[in-house]
């Protein structure tokens, strides 16, 4: 591994896999992730929400203990959606088959962190045609997802209005991504070291539409004093361990675009976009903001020409590498140990487990009108956290 250590402390924590503890290679001290109480006091309720019930898209069991009605304590369990998955043995080319499968919504990012750790491991040099071609998915996967989260916000509000023009808009970037790639999830992209990307004239006029859009009602939301009194004030934290727009909203400058190796994003006139409110109001302007980022991101790149797909099918040799990417949710790291073109180990420490850590203390002295707002807020995605990999 070229750029990450995982047996000691260096640089910033970023999170756990299987067999490691994974910090960045930034100046930022890690610090260890406080630990909920589980007390239990004579008197409480303990409230289980789901693992199926109204207001989650995916099975999770959230166990809130309260006296009444101020929440003292969470405990998330996604093992109502555990997964075992078999990578171990597998050709990279076959092992990238199911990888790009941990999580379907965040697809290119597993797709990157995959592709990366396998250069590393294999010393390949970096080609930055394929950096792109990842960066664009990557952008792309970035829009639809934060567009799906500040759409999720507006549904507990009970704004039906926006609600229904961002899961249009949501839809329309979910048919321009299928329209480049013949996939709206990005599934299959890699499968041929031939590009397939089909990059029509009118592709830069698209983006525009839907970006102007968006920022008209991106304000008109802020405007609001109904939804902004919702999320202002709902689950405020302010952790050093923090990852993604959940540490960007409380005032860290922490983006793996930025600060970590694994792709390049010099020359896009990239920089994070950083708050300091510490709450949902917080990371609902962070992801509002990067989506206009990420649009500029996405034009840059299509003004260059068609991108390079990786050549997964030629990759071969022995080697242990790393990679880590800026998933829409935050740090994605990948660990992978190669023998003669074969996957020997591979482990991720996914953004999910340290956002349902977040969400579990930002919860804490909240009441439970303030859940949805506050759990839609970190984009929490159970498939990948509740996912074991052999």
């Amino acid at each position: 591994m070229q750029y990450y250590k995982t047996t000691r402390g260096n640089g910033r924590y970023i999170g756990q896999t299987r067999n490691h503890t994974v910090y960045s290679d930034s100046i930022v001290p890690p610090l260890k992730v406080d630990k909920k109480s589980s007390e239990i006091i004579p008197g409480e309720l303990i409230f289980n929400y789901g693992p199926s019930t109204g207001g989650l898209i995916e099975s999770v069991r959230i166990a809130l203990s309260t006296p009444g009605e101020m929440i003292r304590s969470v405990a998330v369990d996604p093992a109502y959606k555990l997964r075992k998955l078999k990578l171990t043995g597998l050709s990279l080319f076959d092992a990238f088959m199911r990888v790009e499968r941990i999580n379907g919504y965040h697809s290119s990012s597993y797709q990157a962190a995959f592709i990366k750790a396998a250069e590393d491991a294999l010393l390949i040099e970096n080609n930055g045609s394929v950096d792109e071609g990842l960066i664009l998915q990557m952008e792309l996967e970035r829009i639809r997802s934060h567009l799906n989260v500040l759409e999720r916000l507006c549904e507990p509000a009970g704004f039906g209005v926006p609600y229904n023009q961002l899961a249009q808009m949501r839809e329309e970037v979910a048919r321009l991504i299928s329209s480049i790639y013949g996939h709206r999830y990005f599934f299959g992209v890699h499968a041929s070291s031939e590009s397939s990307m089909q990059i029509s004239p009118g592709l830069t006029d698209t983006t525009t539409g839907i970006e102007k859009r968006f920022s008209l009602l991106f304000e008109s939301l802020q405007d609001s004093k109904i939804f902004v009194n919702r999320l202002q004030g709902t689950g405020p934290i302010s952790k050093r361990w923090l990852v993604g727009p959940a540490a960007r909203a409380a005032g860290y400058r922490y983006d793996a675009r930025t600060d970590s190796p694994s792709l390049n994003y010099e020359g896009y006139g990239f920089d994070p976009i950083v708050e300091d409110g510490k709450d949902a109001f917080a990371r609902f302007l962070v992801r509002g903001n990067e989506i206009s980022s990420s649009f500029a991101i996405v034009k840059h790149v299509i003004s260059k020409g068609k991108p390079e797909n990786a050549r997964l099918g030629g990759m071969h040799g022995t080697g242990i590498g790393a990679s880590r990417v800026e998933s829409p949710q935050g740090d994605l790291f990948c660990y992978l140990s190669v023998n003669d073109g074969m996957v020997e180990n591979i482990e991720f420490c996914s953004p999910s487990i340290s956002n349902i850590i977040a969400f579990e203390q930002s919860m804490q002295g909240n009441i439970f009108t303030d859940f949805h707002f506050n759990w839609e807020s970190f984009g929490i995605w159970i498939s990948e956290a509740g996912v074991e990999i052999e």
